[in-house]
């Protein structure tokens, strides 16, 4: 199968090297996550949304989510493949479905089955900031936005930039992070090949964490990787007593937990990405303020603590 771009019939690879046949611009577009809700705001598109997941109506990126809402846009379930409501969305009949393959790969064959056309890009399982770039051009190709998607691209790329001018002159090169994104049976990470990984190594940080992927590690791992820094993403609604319990605090080292909106620029791979770097440059300034001095081996040796 080849999709067809216009009239040049140029070719896409989705996320699971698929291609398929899919008119150019889809007018009925079922999205399956925020990060492409947010994509199609930003590339001006969102007026083709007849069904998405109910994270995207939570987005406060352009205020898409409310949008959606007077638009009377069809709320199909949760973000999990596991939490969309097959048969609502069925029955809106759409041209395309745009799914993340990490959350929504199960999704495939029940679609394929009723003649859905489903689009699959890297969204959360994306390995590197190059790939989330991947699925900005893409959604350019399939909506002719090319030039306003590259314009996104090279905009989060000079943000990083920037950022990272900052982080060096702050004195806070090489500062060892460990990203804690959930408490479920254990700790979980963010660990290498992760596209917030590679947002770490591109602001000059490095990720504390030696597991690859998105993976569940103890207490004792944790230690022994001596992060300088940790920052917990309030992805749930945790509770301080469910940090305490994890035994987070006693390594000793700063902790900043994120609010929502901080977690949202954080683990999203859109259009948020243009608010990542200074979001972790705050977290480590804030670490670095509170430690009251300018040196990293001195914050090795401060109290943990944390902010809401």
């Amino acid at each position: 199968h080849i999709i067809v771009v216009g009239d040049d019939r140029t070719p896409i690879t989705d996320a699971l090297q698929r291609t398929l046949n899919i008119t150019i611009p889809p007018r009925k577009v079922v999205v399956l996550a925020p990060f492409i809700t947010e994509t199609m705001a930003y590339l001006g598109v969102d007026d083709y949304i007849i069904g998405a997941d109910s994270s995207s109506f939570e987005s406060w990126y352009m205020d898409i989510g409310n949008k959606l809402r007077e638009r009377g846009v069809k709320q199909i379930g949760g973000y999990w493949w596991s939490a969309i409501s097959v048969d609502e969305l069925l029955a809106l009949q759409p041209d395309l479905v745009l799914a993340d393959a990490g959350a929504h790969k199960p999704l495939l064959s029940v679609l394929e089955s009723h003649n859905v056309t489903v689009f699959f890009l890297y969204g959360g399982s994306a390995k590197s900031l190059n790939e989330a770039y991947t699925d900005i051009y893409t959604m350019g190709l399939l909506f002719n936005k090319t030039n306003e998607a590259v314009n996104l691209i090279n905009e989060i790329e000079n943000g990083f930039q920037e950022t990272r001018r900052s982080i060096e002159a702050s004195g806070l090169g090489d500062l060892k992070v460990l990203v804690v994104m959930d408490f479920w049976q254990g700790i979980w990470v963010v660990g290498k090949a992760t596209f917030i990984d590679d947002v770490l190594s591109k602001l000059g940080l490095i990720n504390a964490a030696s597991i690859y992927g998105w993976g569940v590690v103890n207490i004792e791992q944790i230690a022994n990787w001596n992060p300088d820094l940790i920052l917990v993403a309030n992805m749930t609604g945790l509770t301080n007593e469910t940090i305490t319990a994890s035994g987070l605090y006693n390594i000793g080292k700063p902790l900043l937990v994120l609010n929502s909106t901080e977690t949202d620029a954080l683990m999203r791979p859109g259009p948020l990405l243009l608010y990542t770097p200074r979001v972790i440059y705050n977290a480590v300034s804030k670490a670095l303020n509170t430690a009251k001095t300018t040196n990293k081996e001195a914050i090795n040796q401060t109290p943990s603590y944390t902010t809401g």
